[in-house]
């Protein structure tokens, strides 16, 4: 990456401004992705900085958007997911891992067999499938 003093780095931005190569809203946004940026690190340092003290981010001081005022950050909390549930979504993961490696006819076969035999018995034709390739 090149090395510029401000200086020249003011230079540089002014001609190519003045010779229509780079536009002013350009630089504007540039400029304002910057902005962005620097709070979106300054957000994570202080989850990390929370993290290490031991108290939850944002407890002592909420986020602030515009014009000042604070704004309570949105907790997300997990559903708790019954054993059937969970089972079911494991058996779907490996299914949908052994059949993104097939060829279309090999995945139609697999397909058809899920269909008449169930779930397990397309997961082992799969693999045997995927083994073979």
């Amino acid at each position: 990456m090149l090395k510029l003093t401000p200086n020249q780095a003011h230079y540089v931005l002014n001609s190519l401004v003045s010779q229509g190569r780079v536009r002013d809203s350009q630089v504007r946004k540039t400029l304002n992705s910057r902005e962005e940026e620097i709070r979106s690190l300054r957000e994570r340092l202080a989850s990390l900085e929370a993290l290490s003290t031991g108290r939850a981010a944002g407890a002592k001081r909420g986020r602030r958007a515009r014009g000042g005022r604070r704004v309570a950050r949105r907790v997300r909390r997990r559903s708790k997911m019954s054993p059937r549930v969970l089972a079911l979504r494991r058996q779907q993961g490996r299914y949908m891992g052994y059949v993104r490696r097939l060829k279309v006819a090999d995945k139609a076969r697999v397909r058809a067999v899920r269909e008449k035999q169930g779930i397990e018995a397309a997961i082992k034709l799969a693999a045997s499938l995927g083994s073979k390739s």
